[in-house]
């Protein structure tokens, strides 16, 4: 049996059960598979001739759980099934300078007219890591309006988790931002995406001013 091992991964098992629910699946959690012995699926979704195995874990969980990658195999060649691991961010402090703070209101609209220039000068890759930055920012603001404490300056992808955790974005918003946030990481290490464009920067643009739009404003 692997199983949910912690509070971070049982609230993402339980609100990805809700969302598959109200789009009319069948969910069951810990559900017993039959063709893998032993093992109970953190949650198994149907919906026709559709059968879904979702696991979720941290990357702690999911290294001490080598079967998963047995199972995901096994899965993949059932015709009808699927299977899906939604990977839950463990807090990590960056290596940021002391005293360093999230931006906040003002700050957050500044940093995206920062972006709009940058895109109007020919630099879409800056504009787009400027947008990113006003986007986890206002991001960090709505996870605390929602009462959650976020002093911490702590990685993108733990933002993001966090944000579904607590219903600030929806299931389809953070696949979307998961995307996104590949191009981030690859421009911010050296890398060239192939296809990385102006129409990518701008359309992240226009998704980064919803966001401060919905965010408390200091």
């Amino acid at each position: 049996m692997l199983g949910v091992t912690n509070d971070t991964e049982y609230l993402l098992a339980h609100k990805t059960a809700k969302e598959y629910r109200s789009k009319g699946y069948e969910v069951s959690l810990e559900a017993p598979l039959d063709f893998f012995p032993g093992l109970r699926a953190d949650l198994l979704v149907r919906k026709g001739d559709e059968a879904k195995v979702i696991e979720v874990k941290s990357r702690s969980s999911l290294a001490a759980n080598p079967r998963i990658s047995q199972l995901a195999r096994i899965i993949d060649s059932m015709p009808g099934w699927s299977f899906e691991l939604l990977l839950v961010g463990e807090p990590e402090k960056l290596d940021s300078p002391e005293g360093a703070r999230s931006l906040e209101g003002k700050n957050i609209l500044q940093r995206i007219e920062e972006a709009k220039k940058a895109l109007q000068a020919g630099l879409p890759e800056a504009a787009f890591l400027l947008a990113w930055s006003a986007h986890e920012a206002a991001t960090r603001e709505l996870i605390a309006a929602e009462g959650v404490s976020d002093t911490r300056i702590t990685t993108p992808r733990h933002v993001l988790d966090q944000a579904i955790y607590n219903g600030v974005i929806s299931r389809d918003e953070y696949n979307h931002l998961t995307e996104m946030l590949k191009y981030r990481n690859a421009i911010v290490h050296g890398f060239s995406p192939s296809d990385f464009s102006v129409e990518l920067a701008t359309e992240f643009i226009e998704t980064t001013q919803r966001a401060i739009t919905a965010a408390p404003q200091g």
